[in-house]
């Protein structure tokens, strides 16, 4: 079981990074700055991947092995922690790390589908920043 801190900020800093990077590599004419955007995505995939098998997105405490499940619902999903919400969107990321790394290696052989990729993959990168912000506040 890792902390909060860990499973909210690393993929928060990522994201950001991973994007800045792909802007200022566009806006730079620059095409290292947008693989290196781009491996940065696919590093959050990779560790987002690795955050769910390993299962560090368990709560503590929450299932008992030992304990009987009764018939009765087993908790309601008001009462489900910050880490069970966030199963969804570690979903996510492993998909947009998928998406960047197609991005990467179509722009390492310079298609022309490498900007397309890199916007769907950028838009998706928003989109999930702004979903776990939402689980964070609530």
């Amino acid at each position: 079981m890792i902390s909060n801190y860990t499973i909210i900020t690393v993929p928060q800093w990522a994201i950001f990074a991973g994007i800045t990077v792909m802007i200022y590599g566009w806006a730079e004419k620059k095409r290292i700055f947008g693989i290196i955007g781009s491996g940065i995505l696919v590093l959050l995939g990779l560790y987002a991947a690795w955050i769910i098998f390993s299962g560090d997105l368990v709560p503590a405490g929450m299932l008992d092995a030992a304990d009987p499940m009764g018939d009765g619902e087993l908790f309601s999903p008001d009462e489900l922690p910050v880490e069970g919400r966030l199963l969804p969107h570690y979903w996510g990321m492993v998909i947009n790390g998928i998406l960047a790394l197609g991005a990467m290696a179509a722009e390492l052989s310079r298609k022309k589908a490498a900007a397309a990729l890199k916007i769907i993959t950028v838009i998706f990168a928003i989109l999930i920043f702004f979903l776990m912000m939402s689980v964070v506040k609530s």
